[in-house]
């Protein structure tokens, strides 16, 4: 008999061929599925009716009623995310004894975002651009003053919360350009893993605090992580500290972060996750709070000139896309193969779901 994986989204549908290469290739039994989030749910509907696997792209998960038809799903035993955070899942609204994985393959481009911004806040790059658009020379190289010269990476001490994919590949590549690199972890080492000076636990955040340069907040967010950063974390923080977050808006307190941003006691930072995000990315609807561009907090980080702004996009390459369905890809041979699945996340317990069902 056919057992069936399906792939609901349309960037699901996209990267599905890499699925086929390199799960049902390999799995004589296993056949891909696809269905691309459109306006046939009857056809969504005899996908779901027989699938065993199911992967989901953000476009499925946030479209009405598609969850419900997913849980309702009769075959289903194991579900899987192309990313990581979980923050967002509640084991009981998933089908009771439900397998849900999240995905890897995207920590070379987070990586890349990291050392790029850090780069350009230490490097100036914006400004220098702006003061040669406006003809201004002042901080060329035979400048003797001190504040003509902008600052460098070598040397400097980099602090990473949480060291999981992203973190290690952040420490590499920090310590290819002479940084001095240390984290805490939630877990407890023996040793510090190369290239890290030290490696401790939340209790030592205010150690990698005091003394770290750039500061980069890459773990999950839980209910340890939440508002972790807050104001007595800034104060704990060089005022020449930079922030770099490609965790959760929320691991930092917001109205810490932008009160630390505006008065200053800190640097700058820059921000890929925040506290709300738009409905409607491709024409974003006006800010509730304020009219105008949407933002994301009820802040006006717009204001402030110490902030580099992204709309969470330091994953979104097609590296890291194929690398997270590559990583989907290794979940499902596990599981077919009735191996351990190491991205396995969370089992579902089925309380919540009464009443929650295909629509």
């Amino acid at each position: 008999m056919t057992r069936k994986v399906a792939v609901f989204g349309q960037m699901g549908v996209n990267f599905a061929p890499i699925i086929d290469a390199n799960f049902a290739a390999k799995q004589d039994d296993w056949q891909v599925v696809t269905w691309p989030c459109d306006d046939d749910i009857a056809a969504r509907d005899a996908v779901l009716a027989d699938c065993e696997a199911a992967v989901m792209s953000a476009d499925f998960i946030l479209t009405p009623g598609n969850f419900g038809a997913l849980m309702a799903a009769p075959k289903l035993k194991i579900l899987l995310q192309p990313w990581v955070g979980i923050d967002w899942l509640d084991a009981g609204f998933l089908s009771e004894g439900l397998i849900f994985c999240n995905a890897g393959g995207h920590a070379a481009p987070m990586a890349e975002y990291v050392m790029g911004a850090m780069l350009e806040h230490a490097l100036e790059l914006r400004t220098m651009h702006s003061d040669m658009l406006a003809g201004d020379w002042k901080r060329a190289g035979r400048n003797a003053a001190s504040w003509a010269r902008h600052g460098d990476l070598s040397g400097k001490q980099l602090g990473i919360v949480g060291y999981g994919e992203i973190a290690k590949a952040v420490a590499k590549r920090a310590a290819a350009f002479d940084m001095n690199v240390s984290a805490i972890a939630r877990s407890k080492r023996d040793k510090a893993p190369a290239p890290l000076d030290w490696i401790g636990v939340q209790a030592d955040l205010p150690k990698l605090l005091a003394d770290s340069d750039y500061l980069i907040l890459t773990c999950d967010l839980n209910e340890e992580t939440e508002g972790m950063i807050d104001k007595a974390a800034f104060e704990q923080m060089k005022d020449t500290a930079y922030i770099v977050n490609v965790a959760r808006g929320e691991v930092i307190d917001e109205d810490a972060l932008y009160e630390a941003l505006q008065n200053k006691h800190i640097a700058g930072a820059a921000l890929d996750t925040w506290y709300r995000y738009p409905v409607n990315i491709t024409e974003a609807e006006a800010d509730p709070d304020r009219g105008g561009p949407y933002q994301g907090s009820k802040h006006d980080f717009n204001g402030l000139d110490n902030v580099l702004m992204t709309p969470h996009m330091s994953a979104h390459t097609f590296g890291a896309d194929r690398g997270r369905y590559e990583s989907i890809a290794e979940s499902l041979c596990s599981y077919a193969e009735g191996e351990k699945v190491t991205r396995h996340v969370a089992t579902g317990t089925g309380e919540n779901l009464n009443g929650f069902a295909m629509p």
